[in-house]
C-alpha cells in the first residue's frame, strides 16, 4: 500500500520560489520543468538550475526533471531529426545532473490513427525500434547518473503500446509515467479511465502526473476542478506496491488549490 505521503508538485522557478518551503517541510516529490521550455534551453539554463538547487537545499524528497518536448518525438524516422531530438533530451539529463534529479519525463511517441483498441498491430515493432535508436544512448547515460527515464502517455488511447515500449528496454531505469488528465481525455475517445491506466501500469509504473480537466482540453486544473473520478484514482494509487513519483502538475493559477488538495489527501490518509 502507498500512503501518498510523497505527493508533491511540478514547478518552474517562479512556482518553486512560492512552494519550496512546503515541498521541503514535507520531503515531497518535486519535478522541475524549466528546461522543457526552448527559451530556457537556449539561454543560461545552468543559472536556473543553480537557483532551483539553492531553493531546494535541505529538501529530503525526490527531485526530477521534465525533459524538453515541444516539436520532439522519441521515434523519428529521419536520422537528422533524431540527432536534434537526442541533443535536446540530453539537455534534460544535463539539468537533472545539475539539480540532483533522479527522474526525467519524456513524452510517448504514439499518435495512432485508428480504432482506440487497436494496439498499433502493424507498426508497433517498427516504432519501438525507432525509439530504441533515439533513447538507447540517453538511457545509458541516465543509468550512469542514477536517473530513471519515465515515458508519459500523451495522445495514447490504449495503454498496450506504451507498456510494450517500456518492457522492450528491460531496464529498471526506464519506466511508465501516467498523466491521469491525459488518460481522462482519451477515455472520451474510447480508452480506459485514468484509474485503469494506473492499475495496468503495475510494477513498471514509475511516475504519475495528477491534474484535472473536463475531458475536452488539457486544462491542468487542481484535482477537483474537473470531472476525473478522484476516489477511483486515489484507490488505484494507494493500491500500488511500488513507490512511483507522485506529481501534481497544474497551471500557475491553480497552485494554491493544488497544495490545499495535497494537504487534505495526506491529512486524511
Amino acid at each position: 500500500m502507498n500512503d501518498l505521503s510523497t505527493l508533491g508538485l511540478a514547478v518552474t522557478l517562479p512556482e518553486l520560489e512560492r512552494s519550496a518551503d512546503w515541498l521541503r517541510d514535507g520531503a515531497r516529490d518535486v519535478e522541475l520543468q524549466d528546461i522543457s521550455e526552448p527559451l530556457v534551453m537556449d539561454a543560461d539554463w545552468r543559472a536556473v538550475a543553480r537557483r532551483c538547487a539553492r531553493l531546494l537545499d535541505g529538501h529530503a524528497g525526490r527531485v526530477g526533471v521534465h525533459a524538453p518536448f515541444w516539436d520532439l518525438t522519441v521515434a523519428p524516422q529521419d536520422a537528422s531529426i533524431r540527432a536534434a531530438v537526442q541533443a535536446r533530451l540530453s539537455l534534460g539529463l544535463d539539468f537533472a545532473e545539475e539539480v540532483g534529479g533522479t527522474h526525467l519525463v519524456l513524452h510517448s511517441p504514439f499518435h495512432f490513427f485508428g480504432h482506440p483498441l487497436v494496439a498499433h498491430q502493424e507498426t508497433l515493432q517498427a516504432e519501438i525500434a525507432l525509439a530504441h535508436l533515439t533513447l538507447t544512448p540517453l538511457l545509458e547515460r541516465a543509468e550512469q547518473l542514477g536517473c530513471t527515464l519515465v515515458i508519459e502517455n500523451i495522445l495514447d488511447v490504449n495503454p498496450a503500446p506504451l507498456l510494450a515500449l517500456v518492457a522492450s528496454f528491460s531496464s529498471p531505469a526506464l519506466r511508465l509515467s501516467v498523466d491521469v488528465g491525459h488518460a481522462h481525455m482519451m477515455a472520451a475517445r474510447g480508452g480506459p479511465p485514468a484509474d485503469a491506466w494506473l492499475t495496468q501500469g503495475g510494477d513498471v509504473l514509475g511516475h504519475v502526473h495528477l491534474q484535472d480537466n473536463d475531458g475536452s482540453s488539457d486544462a491542468h486544473l487542481a484535482p477537483g476542478g474537473g470531472t476525473i473520478n478522484w476516489a477511483a484514482v486515489l484507490r488505484a494509487l494507494r493500491a500500488q506496491t511500488g513507490t512511483p513519483r507522485l506529481i501534481v502538475e497544474v497551471v500557475q493559477g491553480e497552485l494554491e488549490r493544488a497544495v490545499a488538495w495535497v494537504d487534505a489527501v495526506t491529512r486524511d490518509a
